[in-house]
């Protein structure tokens, strides 16, 4: 398992990303993801331009900057067990077959139904900002 903690950087005003978040966080009892808002503070810190990079999911994993599916697969490799080994099938397909998928799930991410503040559901623990 990895030791260092992923900062996920999340879009906090869409129902879908939030509930990804959510999801994340339950399975993640070591603590290892700190999810933040991308247009938040942690979000500056670590990088990233004014105003995020809306739509775009990115994860901080140490120094590397991970964005779309290449981050999404690494939040899976770190749950470990079958999400592991699904993530590890997944990065067989290639970069650009990965996010084209990622983007036309991206274009209708608002469709999804749910509440877009879920981001303040997650526990302290899983919090950043």
């Amino acid at each position: 398992m990895d030791p260092v903690p992923c900062i996920v950087l999340i879009d906090g005003d869409c129902a879908m990303c939030n509930a990804t978040a959510a999801w994340f966080a339950r399975r993640d009892p070591a603590g290892r993801l700190i999810f933040a808002a991308g247009q938040g503070q942690t979000a500056r810190i670590a990088g990233e331009p004014p105003g995020g990079d809306p739509g775009t999911l990115v994860v901080w994993q140490g120094s590397r900057r991970l964005v779309r599916s290449t981050a999404a697969l690494t939040l899976l490799r770190l749950l470990g067990g079958g999400w592991g080994w699904l993530a590890r099938v997944g990065f067989l397909c290639p970069l650009f077959l990965r996010d084209t998928v990622y983007a036309a799930l991206a274009r209708h991410r608002r469709r999804f139904p749910g509440q877009p503040g879920a981001c303040t559901r997650l526990s302290p623990f899983h919090l950043a900002e």
